[in-house]
C-alpha cells in the first residue's frame, strides 16, 4: 500500500513549487494535505473510542503547524495552536486552559505509557462540557475535543484564516520553515 499523501506529486516538482511559489502555495499544501489525509483518520477516532490515537494525532498536527507558523514547539507551541485555532467561545471548550495537562498526557502516551499522572485524567464521552477540572483531576470529553479540532479545518474554519494572522514577512518565514523541513527529512 502506498503513502498517497506523497505519491501525488514528485519530490522535485513539489520542492520547486514551494520555492518558486508564494507562501500560500506551501502553507496550503501543508494544510490541505493534513486535512485531506490525516484528518480523515483523526475524525474516526472519537466515534470508535480510539482515544489515545485521537490525542496523539491532534497533538502531532498542532505541533507541526505551530512550528511552521510561529517557530514554537513543545507545550508553548501546543497551547498557541489551541488558543488560535481550537478554543471555543465558552470556557469549557477553551482547551488551551488545560493545554499543559493535555500536552503532558500526550507525552505519556507517546513516550512512557505508564505514569502516576495517568490517574489525573479521565475520558468522559457523555459529559456536556469539553472538560472539567476538580481536585487536580481533568475530565475531558474526547468527542468535543475532536469536534473542535475538525471544526478548525472545516470550510470557514479558523485555520483557513491564517493569512490574516501574519505579516508578509512572517508568511515568508513560515514558507521557508516548510521548505527547510521538507528538504531535511
Amino acid at each position: 500500500m502506498q503513502n498517497n499523501a506523497y505519491q501525488i506529486e514528485p519530490f522535485e516538482k513539489r520542492l520547486a513549487r514551494f520555492k518558486n511559489g508564494s507562501p500560500v502555495e506551501s502553507i496550503e499544501t501543508l494544510l490541505n494535505s493534513i486535512d485531506n489525509f490525516f484528518n480523515n483518520e483523526i475524525i474516526l477516532t472519537s466515534a470508535k473510542y480510539q482515544t489515545s490515537l485521537l490525542f496523539l494525532g491532534i497533538h502531532s498536527v498542532a505541533l507541526t503547524i505551530s512550528e511552521i507558523f510561529w517557530d514554537l514547539s513543545g507545550e508553548v507551541g501546543f497551547k498557541k495552536f489551541l488558543e488560535t485555532f481550537m478554543d471555543g467561545d465558552t470556557e469549557n471548550i477553551k482547551f488551551s486552559f488545560v493545554s499543559d495537562k493535555i500536552h503532558s498526557w500526550r507525552n505519556i502516551l507517546a513516550h512512557q505509557w505508564l505514569a502516576s499522572s495517568g490517574y489525573e485524567i479521565q475520558y468522559d464521552y457523555e459529559m456536556k462540557a469539553g472538560f472539567e477540572i476538580s481536585d487536580n483531576l481533568l475530565r475531558i470529553n474526547p468527542k468535543i475535543y475532536c469536534e473542535q479540532y475538525i471544526k478548525a479545518f472545516s470550510a470557514g474554519g479558523k485555520i483557513w484564516g491564517y493569512d490574516k494572522l501574519f505579516t508578509t514577512v512572517e508568511l515568508e518565514n513560515a514558507k521557508q520553515r516548510i521548505i527547510d523541513k521538507f528538504e531535511k527529512k
